[in-house]
Formats: C-alpha cells, structure tokens, sequence
C-alpha cells in the first residue's frame, strides 16, 4: 500500500499535467510553467500477471504557476495509470479541465510514460476551452517528480495558439 501511494504522487503531478494552463498565450506563444499537484482519489486494482503490475483510476487537485502571469489557474485531472510499483515503469493518460480565476476553462488530454520510481514525462494536447480560451490549440510536453506521497511537482512547456488573438 506504502508503494501504491508513493507512485501515485507521482501520478498525481503527471495528470497535473493540468497542462499547461498557464498564461494566456497568443499565436504560437510557447510558455513555461510548473505545477504542484495533489491526489484526491486513488483506486488501485491488482491485475495479477505479476507481482506489482495495476490499473488505476485517479483524481489529482493541481495548482499552476507561469512565468508571466500573477493568474494562478487550478486544475481538475482523471486518469487511468497502468504501471508495475515494483519496476516504476509504465503508462498513464487522462484529461485535464482548468479553471481560471475569471471562469474560462482550458481542457487537455494527456499521456505519459514512468520512467523510474517517482518520476514521469509526457504530452498535453489542447482539446478545447470556453471564453477567452474557446478554440484553444496548442500541446505541451511535461516532466513530474514525486515529492511525497500523494504531492507532485510539474514542470511544463506549451505552445498554443488563440482565434482572432
């Protein structure tokens, strides 16, 4: 159970991912930011092919920080985590919804490989956003480590473009 809650730290900041939702970006605008995310809900299950190896369902809470904005947009992101908590390694994906303080939302899909015990990289693709966000596109590479179980630390850089912007 130790193990299952360390590595979902790890997940946690994965699907913080919250990509990058951070800044408003104009027209090709690439943007750096990082994330502190926190586990809300984990739910292992044992796939039983070898010993380690689960899918899990989760819920991160995640807050966002850029480089040029005093905008601190928090996030909501599920996914499903495939992995072995012996070795460390495996997949994950799932969606990201983040809210701005105005109320505009920016949604993102993302996947990600484990890459060691405690830390993950991946991609974010912009699916869509409502007000100042509606017809968001743009992607996102991130890296996460574990801070402690339950607490990861992202790191993101974004590309994304605006209509009209």
């Amino acid at each position: 159970m130790i193990r299952y809650k360390c590595l979902s730290g790890l997940i946690v900041t994965l699907f913080v991912f919250g990509v990058v939702t951070i800044d408003c970006a104009w027209a090709g605008e690439k943007v750096k930011g990082s994330a502190t995310s926190v586990r809300t809900k984990w739910h292992p299950i044992d796939v039983g092919d070898e010993e380690g190896h689960i899918i899990a369902v989760y819920e991160n809470t995640n807050v966002y920080f850029g480089d040029k904005s005093d905008e601190i947009p928090t996030g909501l992101s599920t996914g499903i985590i495939d992995m072995n908590v012996k070795t460390g390694k495996g997949t994950l994906n799932g969606y990201v919804v983040t809210t701005y303080p105005n109320g505009d939302k920016l949604y993102s899909k993302t996947d990600g490989q484990l890459i060691g015990k405690g830390q993950a990289k991946g991609t974010a693709v912009y699916i869509g956003g409502t007000g100042n966000l509606e017809g968001v596109k743009g992607s996102a590479v991130w890296k996460s480590k574990s801070l402690a179980p339950g607490v990861s630390f992202l790191e993101i850089e974004s590309e994304r473009e605006l209509p009209g912007k």
